[in-house]
């Protein structure tokens, strides 16, 4: 049920170290832009952000939004044409994107947030679910804009938690989120932490479309390929007899807002066995996603690893939370 890290097999410790640093670089990086970016107007820092991922077409990102794209080109049913200008409208969202989360670090922020974000269809089973059960799982995904879904949520009394990668202390995003009221929970938190936040009456807000490839996971089919999926979510909603609620923050062209999306919760089947029941929810899950991506596929994190990992290549190490667990129990 846990979140249960996994090896790979082509990458050891020098290529984690070099991840680690990466990682490091981009942070301090990212703070130092972050300083003279506050200060522009925000649809100049926009256009600024597009030509600048124009220019840098061939970097690794932009390699794999073309890649993603042609292995889920036939599942979408896209024709050349939309194939062909889908880079550019990802590019142009992503900036859009960055360029809100610069915004959203600004200490006037909560104004802005107000103005640039409605409720959309569905809005009404959120809190329909919470009264219901109070400790439900929000599914997110990489869509939209997902820091400013749960920013705007905590604005509106919703009370909760969200997963997010343990970066340390100085993660600038952990401290943006902190500013605006939004707790983050380190992903290898253990389970029985997630279920504590859970029967404490509040949300958990988890990000369950990408591959996580230091997280327990299983094959699922995922836009016409298999795909690497964290079992995580539903397992976690199985044992806690709680629903995962799809909710999506898109941009409206027309509206020139975000409007924020709910679908219908997805249950547990309590006549199914334990694994057979993840198994469902998860088919379920990745059905909802897919549905948001044929919505507003130039929305969708496409820059990202999705079908990197392939069936059989992976094999399951402890969980760091669970290894810290057995310490303190001295087992």
């Amino acid at each position: 049920m846990g979140a249960v890290p996994r090896s790979n097999a082509r990458c050891g410790s020098p290529c984690l170290a070099s991840s680690k640093l990466t990682r490091s670089l981009r942070r301090r990086l990212l703070g130092a832009a972050l300083v003279p970016a506050r200060s522009l107007p925000h649809g100049v820092l926009r256009v600024t952000i597009e030509q600048l991922l124009r220019i840098a077409g061939g970097t690794a990102p932009a390699r794999r939004v073309r890649s993603n794209l042609a292995l889920a080109a036939e599942d979408l049913k896209l024709d050349p044409a939309t194939l062909r200008d889908l880079p550019a409208r990802i590019r142009s969202h992503t900036a859009r994107q960055i360029a809100d989360g610069v915004r959203l670090s600004r200490p006037d922020a909560g104004a802005w947030i107000d103005e640039i974000v409605e409720p959309g269809e569905g809005y009404e089973r959120i809190a329909e679910t919470l009264e219901q059960t109070p400790g439900t799982i929000i599914l997110g995904g990489h869509m939209g804009n997902w820091e400013l879904l749960a920013i705007y949520l905590v604005r509106r009394g919703v009370r909760g938690v969200v997963v997010g990668r343990g970066r340390g202390e100085q993660d600038w995003l952990a401290e943006m989120r902190s500013k605006h009221g939004v707790e983050t929970l380190p992903q290898d938190a253990s389970a029985r932490e997630t279920l504590r936040i859970l029967r404490s009456g509040r949300i958990l807000g988890v990000l369950s479309d990408l591959e996580a490839r230091q997280l327990d996971g299983t094959f699922v089919p995922f836009l016409g390929q298999p795909a690497l999926t964290m079992t995580a979510p539903a397992a976690i909603a199985r044992a806690a007899r709680a629903p995962l609620l799809p909710v999506r923050c898109v941009f409206h062209p027309q509206r020139k807002r975000y409007q924020v999306l709910v679908d219908p919760p997805l249950w547990s089947n309590p006549e199914l066995d334990s694994k057979a029941a993840t198994l469902d929810l998860l088919l379920r899950m990745n059905r909802v996603y897919e549905s948001w991506i044929r919505a507003n596929p130039e929305q969708w994190a496409w820059h990202q690893r999705r079908w990197w990992t392939k069936p059989g290549s992976f094999e399951a190490i402890p969980n760091p939370a669970f290894r810290r667990d057995k310490r303190a129990r001295n087992i």
